[in-house]
């Protein structure tokens, strides 16, 4: 059900807001008296693309918490032990960040290697990122707050509470969340996607709060944003290896004593 609320509100977002640029750009071309579909500017879909995203992001915020499907509670971790959680989640998703620039980094490529439609429009995507880093960073802080918000405070926390079988639970997550993630990507993305979603599933389902889920996914970004361009060799695995590995641990580890009971 949350999904499918979820769904229609962002189908209903979209329509509306394309609606909406449309009009504006035939205003435009009226304006000044063009053929009608020549106002198409970049800036123009750049500002609108944010606009519709920010409203999108507004629209569920208000839905999932004015409802009560979710919440941003503190969940069960103490505070005194609750930096600990958050320099472990730091610690393995800047790991993370560096095995997926490894794995994919378009930027990185030489002119001309980019041979489907799919990896010239995320190079785009990166270059605008990398030339806007602050709106970037602001933009994927309200994406990744709402997308964990109705994900994990929401449906994954429903589907816990309702079947609480952790393993087999988070699992299937993370093989839903990588197979969409690749879906736009190369497929060797699969493994860090996979990564990213065990440990986000089971950070959420010890600590039953989706602000450490949060931390980590924004800190994952602005690692990203530093490296996007950066070309890697083999030795890399080994720091990355160390990051990911000592991270979760450390995570996992701060948080047991605190985890649900059956």
């Amino acid at each position: 059900m949350y999904l499918l609320l979820a769904l229609g509100i962002t189908l209903g977002v979209l329509f509306i807001g394309g609606a909406v640029m449309g009009f504006i750009a035939g205003f435009v071309d009226a304006m000044h008296e063009n053929e009608v579909g020549t106002t198409s500017t970049m800036s123009m879909m750049t500002v609108g693309g944010v606009c519709m995203i920010l409203a999108l992001c507004l629209i569920l915020h208000w839905v999932f918490l004015h409802l009560g499907f979710a919440s941003y509670s503190e969940g069960r971790i103490p505070r005194p032990v609750r930096w600990k959680v958050i320099l472990g989640i730091i610690l393995a998703m800047a790991g993370m960040a560096v095995l997926n620039c490894i794995v994919y980094n378009p930027i990185a490529e030489p002119d001309g290697t980019l041979l489907t439609e799919s990896d010239n429009k995320m190079r785009e995507f990166f270059i605008w990122m990398k030339a806007h880093p602050y709106t970037s960073i602001l933009m994927m802080i309200i994406i990744e707050a709402t997308a964990n918000l109705v994900i994990c405070g929401a449906v994954l926390r429903e589907i816990l509470e309702w079947k609480h079988r952790p393993a087999i639970v988070i699992t299937v997550y993370a093989v839903i969340m990588a197979f969409i993630s690749i879906s736009v990507s190369r497929p060797l993305l699969i493994i860090p996607a996979m990564l990213m979603a065990q440990l986000e599933g089971w950070v959420f389902e010890y600590s039953r709060s989706v602000i450490p889920v949060i931390i980590g996914d924004v800190v994952f970004w602005i690692v990203m944003l530093c490296l996007m361009g950066t070309v890697f060799s083999g030795w890399w695995l080994l720091p990355v290896a160390v990051l990911i590995v000592g991270g979760t641990i450390l995570t996992l580890k701060v948080m047991e004593p605190y985890k649900p009971i059956d």
